[in-house]
């Protein structure tokens, strides 16, 4: 069963959220190998929510460690953050339009 993860996040400026997205962009392969797929949604000027889609229960639990590295590493930027988590019970993606 897939696990989707929905973290809000708010920062202090939206340079800090920039950076966030850069940052994000050097360790996602070695920090979260599972991941299925990533939508970061800009909320607002300073606020971001991102949606992550894992395989498994264990594969989300497994990166727990690095997200809060990486966390850890933006706190001074970061005003506040949080996470829902749950089964994906419905998911649809068209195939790309190949014009």
């Amino acid at each position: 069963m897939s696990i989707g993860r929905v973290t809000m996040m708010e920062f202090s400026s939206e340079e800090a959220i920039e950076e966030a997205e850069v940052e994000y962009k050097k360790i996602r392969a070695e920090a979260f190998p599972t991941l299925e797929l990533v939508l970061n949604i800009r909320t607002g000027p300073k606020s971001v929510m991102s949606v992550a889609v894992y395989p498994s229960k264990e594969s989300a639990d497994s990166n727990l460690p690095a997200r809060k590295e990486y966390q850890d590493r933006l706190a001074a930027n970061i005003k506040d953050s949080f996470y829902h988590e749950g089964e994906v019970s419905y998911f649809f993606q068209p195939k790309a339009n190949r014009s």
